[in-house]
């Protein structure tokens, strides 16, 4: 049986994980930077097709880890509120779906450039059109993606406050980092534009908290974990 401590240390591997995987699925994910009004957007989707599709595999595999996040902490979350621990989890899978469905957009993206590579000269602004269709819907959901990450950070991050697991501090900047990063994303899918700062601040944050588990893991709570469900 793991000491109470040591399941936040392993909760810190995992975001780590999940952390490294989506950062690096999105510096590599390459759609963003190129004039999408130009035929230079589509052959610059297919001279970076390969490394797309390792991003989109990377950001696969980060969100596969956030859902075993949920399941990892959904034994100790319903020792304060069942109701509360299924809704970790239901965001989590949801979140799986949509983040699957923008993964989707973006494969379908790459076929677009594919058959642009071998199409007549007098069709190009009709995949012009398509690509940036395509480039639109991904980012919307990217977006939503983000609304809903948010909510689910704001469900730990008040289980954590609420059982001390971690400095309560630590848990009041969680929960503010996932509001501003719910209010950016909502504004953008509103097409209103926002700046950088309101989604990197969560990165900063995140290193925190990571870096925090990894050092300290969980506090003592101030509920006994020991009696928990499960074999906690």
């Amino acid at each position: 049986m793991s000491t109470i401590a040591n399941r936040g240390r392993q909760l810190g591997l995992l975001f780590l994980a999940a952390f490294i995987a989506g950062a690096t699925g999105t510096i590599y994910r390459g759609l963003s930077g190129t004039n999408r009004d130009s035929a230079e957007f589509l052959n610059h989707v297919l001279e970076n097709g390969s490394t797309m599709q390792w991003a989109i595999g990377l950001d696969m595999l980060a969100s596969a880890i956030a859902v075993f996040i949920a399941l990892y902490m959904f034994p100790l979350i319903r020792k304060l509120k069942a109701q509360l621990a299924i809704a970790y989890v239901g965001i989590a899978m949801i979140n799986f779906v949509v983040i699957t469905l923008s993964n989707v957009i973006h494969i379908s993206l790459l076929s677009v450039a594919s058959d642009f590579a071998v199409s007549e000269a007098d069709s190009i602004s009709h995949f012009i059109t398509l690509a940036k269709m395509h480039y639109d819907a991904y980012y919307w959901v990217h977006f939503l993606m983000l609304m809903l990450y948010s909510v689910g950070g704001s469900v730990l991050y008040y289980f954590l406050y609420k059982v001390r697991l971690v400095h309560r501090w630590l848990a009041v900047w969680g929960l503010l980092a996932s509001v501003i990063v719910f209010l950016g994303g909502a504004l953008q899918i509103a097409d209103i534009a926002v700046p950088f700062w309101l989604f990197v601040q969560n990165g900063i944050y995140m290193l925190t908290f990571i870096g925090y588990l990894l050092v300290l893991g969980f506090r003592k709570a101030a509920i006994n974990f020991k009696t928990a469900p499960h074999g906690i």
